[in-house]
């Protein structure tokens, strides 16, 4: 059995308070949204559903957990082979899970390095996948971005849209560097670390720290507190996966590039599919995919669990010269389902199922079975 903790009991509650949060701001969206349909408006009818669009939705459905979970195998074989892809299928859905009850779209990293460990995954594999998977998402959404900014129209939203490129394009530019040159990222903890052992008045002791392949002989590197030199440890054993990978694994790169790329596309093709499937014609499927990929980019770091309130809000917004009033609150349910709540709630079911499991094999409890009676 893998050896990551279970989740703490202040873990447990900051999902629980996260989980109310979600709760909370979707029940409030919804009912703010169903509120602003006045008596006149155009309301969907069943005679003009398009079923055929429904049946799309239902196979896009398993597309984008399918094309993730393949993702984390591909890295996985190069990281440590062996693991199976039904394990890196689970971790994914459980990242959709834990997402759901923390801020932004990366949130959920701890449920998937958690469903990876427990199958068999190094704690480091499954850091790494995650941290690789996510720069992978990161030049996926600027591609996109790019492709938005260039060729599409992003019309009213242009403004908050090119800031969340530029914050985006930050971001990922920043694990690269930290990742090719550790030494800056190590000489401001290092100095922060200094910093506040002397404003506490150097009442704890400062210790060596060498880079982790180093043998630890002669001067150290620098001298920091044992948090930041475990800190820096990380920081540059990420430096050396990343660089083994790279090495290793180029082509499965460009691959999980392409795939993070795939998984985007589809996410936007639900939201064309949603579109039609209520019947509503008023726009090509270049300016809604172009809609949506800026709305990923607004709402991918939002701070509230699950983009809960915000993605609602912020679709109602960016879609507003396409899908009606009437129809903004039906349109948005159905989006968020397709996209967001279903794998979520696997994800939760999976992650639960593994806790249970866990807490029982550590407390030599039997997990329940079910027994069919015997046919006499």
């Amino acid at each position: 059995m893998p050896s990551a903790p279970l989740l703490t009991s202040s873990s447990r509650r900051s999902l629980t308070i996260g989980g109310l949060i979600f709760i909370l701001l979707t029940v409030a969206v919804f009912s703010y949204q169903f509120y602003r349909i006045q008596a006149g408006d155009d309301l969907p009818r069943l005679n003009q559903l398009r079923w055929n669009y429904l049946i799309l939705i239902l196979c896009f459905l398993p597309l984008e957990t399918l094309v993730l979970g393949l993702r984390i195998w591909i890295m996985c074989r190069v990281l440590q082979p062996g693991i199976s892809f039904w394990t890196c299928f689970k971790a994914d859905l459980a990242s959709s899970g834990i997402a759901l009850l923390t801020p932004s779209q990366i949130g959920g990293g701890p449920g998937q390095i958690y469903m990876l460990n427990r199958g068999g995954a190094r704690l480091a594999t499954a850091l790494n996948a995650t941290l690789f998977a996510f720069i992978g998402t990161m030049l996926a959404l600027l591609g996109c971005g790019l492709y938005a900014l260039f060729a599409s129209d992003v019309g009213h939203v242009g403004s908050m849209f090119v800031g969340a490129v530029i914050i985006l394009a930050l971001i990922s530019a920043s694990m690269v560097f930290f990742g090719l040159c550790p030494g800056f990222f190590r000489a401001g903890i290092a100095a922060a670390s200094r910093l506040i052992w002397k404003i506490r008045g150097k009442n704890y002791p400062l210790k060596d720290w060498w880079p982790p392949d180093h043998s630890r002989t002669g001067s150290p590197a620098d001298r920091m507190d044992s948090f930041s030199c475990e800190l820096a440890d990380l920081v540059y054993t990420f430096r050396t996966d990343l660089r083994q990978y790279l090495q290793r694994g180029k082509i499965s790169f460009v691959i999980v590039c392409l795939l993070s790329f795939t998984f985007l596309v589809s996410r936007c093709l639900l939201a064309y599919f949603c579109v039609r499937f209520l019947g509503i014609e008023v726009s090509t499927i270049g300016i809604i995919l172009g809609n949506q990929i800026a709305l990923l980019f607004l709402t991918y770091l939002s701070p509230t669990p699950g983009n809960a309130g915000i993605a609602e809000g912020a679709s109602a917004w960016i879609m507003e010269n396409i899908v009606p009033l009437g129809f903004a609150p039906y349109y948005n349910l159905l989006w968020r389902l397709s996209t967001v709540y279903i794998a979520a709630t696997a994800g939760l079911i999976l992650v639960v199922h593994r806790i249970v499991v866990d807490h029982c094999y550590l407390n030599k409890i039997k997990f329940p079975s079910i027994h069919l009676p015997k046919r006499r």
